[in-house]
C-alpha cells in the first residue's frame, strides 16, 4: 500500500530539487585534489537521504527517461577509467551526484507540483541573474555581463522558464509576461551572452508563431535582420563585435591567424578562436579514434600535452556536448547520447497529443511545448562545455515526458475537485492560446 504523503513532505522534496538546480547558477565551488564540489552534491545527497528515510520510495519508479540515462552514463564513466584510474574515479562521484538526482527526480515525477516548480525555479534565476548584474555594474563592467561563470548560465535559462509559463498562462497574466519578455532583450544585448540572445530570439518567434515551423523560420529571418540593424547602429563597441560575431559565424575564429601573427584577427574574439581550434583538433581525433573515442576529458590532457605553447584562453575543453561526445566517447557514446533526446521528444509529443486528445490543453500549447523546451536545451548544450550542468539537463530532458504528464493530470485533478459538475469537457486550467483551438 503506497503511503501517503504529507504536504509538508511535498514542499521540503520539490524544494531541493528546485535548489539544487539553481544551485548550478550559483558562483560557489570548493577546489580539491580530485574533484570541483558544489552546493549541488550536498543537495543530491540530502535529497537521497530524505526520499528514503521518510519512505516516500516505498515504490521505486524506474521510468522510461531514467532507464535510458543509465547505458550512456556507464559507457561515459567506462571510458574515463580507460583513460587513467584517478580520471575514472573523478568521473565516478561525479556521476554519482548526478545519478543521485536524476533517481529522485525520477520518483518525485509523479508527486511534484511543476507549475509551482517551474515558478520557483524562475523566481530563483531572476534574483542571481540581478546579482550578476549588479555585481559587474558595481566593478565597472556596465556591459559584458560574463565575468561570473556560474550565474551567466541564468541568461539562457530564464527566457526558457518564461517562455513555459507564457504557453500556459490566462489572458490577463499573458500581458504582464510578455511585458517582461520584452524588457528582458536589453539586458541580453548588454550581457554579450550570445547564446541566450539566440535563444531568445528563438523562442521569441516560436511564442509569435505559435509554434508553426513553416512560420517559424522566416520569423528567425526577420529577427537577424534586426540584429544586423542593431549591429549596424550601436555604439558600444563590444555589443557590436558580439553581434556581428552572430551575424557573421563562418567568418570568425581563425586559429591559424593567431598562430601565424600571436594576436587575433580583426573581428575575431578568443571564445571563437578557441572553438574552431577545437573543432579542428576534434576532427582529426575523430578519424582517428571513431568507435571508442580517445576516452572522457581525454581531449583537454591532449591540448595540455601536445599544445602547451598555446594561450591559457585557447588550451579549454570542447564547447558541445554533442561534439564532445563523438570525440571522446566515440560512435558508441554517441548513439547512447542522441537517442535521449529523440525518445523525449517523441515521447513528450505522444503526452501532448494524449492531453490534446482529451482537451486538456490547446493546438498551440501542444505543438509549442517541445519547442520551448528541448531545442533550447539542445542549442546550449551543443554550445557549452561539459560538466555537471549538461548532465543535470540532460537528466531534466530525459525526464521531462513524465513530468509533463503529471503536471497535466495534477491540473485534472484540481479543476475536478474545483468544478465536479462542469468536467464532462474538461478543459486545461490556463486559457489557450489564440487560435489553438482544435
Amino acid at each position: 500500500m503506497l503511503k501517503k504523503i504529507a504536504p509538508s513532505e511535498r514542499a521540503v522534496m520539490r524544494y531541493l530539487l528546485t535548489f539544487a538546480v539553481l544551485s548550478l547558477f550559483l558562483p560557489i565551488r570548493l577546489e580539491t585534489g580530485l574533484v570541483l564540489l558544489r552546493p549541488f552534491e550536498l543537495i543530491a545527497l540530502l535529497m537521497l537521504f530524505f526520499g528514503l528515510a521518510t519512505g516516500r520510495w516505498r515504490r521505486l519508479a524506474f521510468s522510461a527517461g531514467f532507464l535510458l540515462l543509465l547505458p550512456f552514463l556507464g559507457w561515459h564513466m567506462v571510458s574515463a577509467f580507460s583513460v587513467d584510474a584517478e580520471n575514472g574515479l573523478r568521473e565516478l562521484l561525479q556521476m554519482s551526484a548526478v545519478g543521485a538526482f536524476a533517481f529522485a527526480l525520477a520518483q518525485e515525477a509523479s508527486r511534484v507540483d511543476t507549475h509551482k516548480a517551474v515558478n520557483i525555479l524562475l523566481f530563483g534565476m531572476v534574483l542571481i541573474l540581478a546579482y550578476s548584474i549588479t555585481w559587474h555594474v558595481a566593478h565597472g563592467y556596465l556591459v559584458g555581463w560574463k565575468h561570473l561563470f556560474d550565474p551567466k548560465l541564468a541568461f539562457s535559462f530564464v527566457p526558457i522558464a518564461l517562455a513555459g509559463l507564457l504557453i500556459f498562462s490566462n489572458r490577463a497574466k499573458r500581458r504582464t509576461l510578455w511585458l517582461a519578455w520584452a524588457g528582458i532583450l536589453p539586458l541580453l544585448v548588454l550581457s554579450g551572452e550570445r547564446k541566450a540572445l539566440l535563444i531568445y530570439l528563438f523562442l521569441t518567434a516560436a511564442l509569435l508563431m505559435r509554434g508553426r515551423l513553416a512560420a517559424i523560420v522566416p520569423a528567425i529571418a526577420v529577427g537577424f535582420v534586426g540584429l544586423f540593424v542593431l549591429a549596424t547602429t550601436v555604439e558600444n563597441s563590444y555589443v557590436g563585435k558580439q553581434l556581428q560575431t552572430i551575424l557573421h559565424p563562418l567568418s570568425m575564429g581563425q586559429h591559424e591567424y593567431l598562430a601565424a601573427t600571436g594576436k587575433y584577427a580583426p573581428g575575431d574574439t578568443p571564445s571563437n578562436v578557441q572553438r574552431a581550434f577545437a573543432f579542428t583538433l576534434s576532427r582529426q581525433l575523430i578519424s582517428e579514434h571513431p568507435l571508442v573515442g580517445v576516452g572522457t576529458n581525454q581531449f583537454k590532457n591532449i591540448i595540455d600535452t601536445d599544445f602547451s605553447g598555446l594561450p591559457g584562453e585557447l588550451r579549454l575543453g570542447i564547447h558541445g556536448e554533442f561534439q564532445r561526445v563523438l570525440t571522446e566517447n566515440g560512435i558508441i557514446g554517441l548513439s547512447l547520447y542522441v537517442p535521449i533526446w529523440l525518445a523525449a521528444w517523441f515521447r513528450l509529443s505522444r503526452a501532448l497529443s494524449w492531453a490534446l486528445f482529451h482537451g486538456l490543453i490547446g493546438a498551440a500549447q501542444a505543438r509549442l511545448l517541445p519547442l520551448v523546451l528541448l531545442v533550447p536545451c539542445a542549442f546550449y548544450v551543443g554550445t557549452e562545455a561539459s560538466g555537471t550542468r549538461a548532465f543535470v539537463i540532460l537528466s531534466l530532458v530525459s525526464l521531462l515526458p513524465e513530468l509533463t504528464r503529471h503536471g497535466l493530470c495534477l491540473s485534472l485533478h484540481r479543476m475536478r475537485r474545483s468544478h465536479p459538475r462542469s468536467m464532462r469537457h474538461p478543459r486545461f486550467f490556463a486559457s489557450p492560446l489564440p487560435g489553438n483551438t482544435r
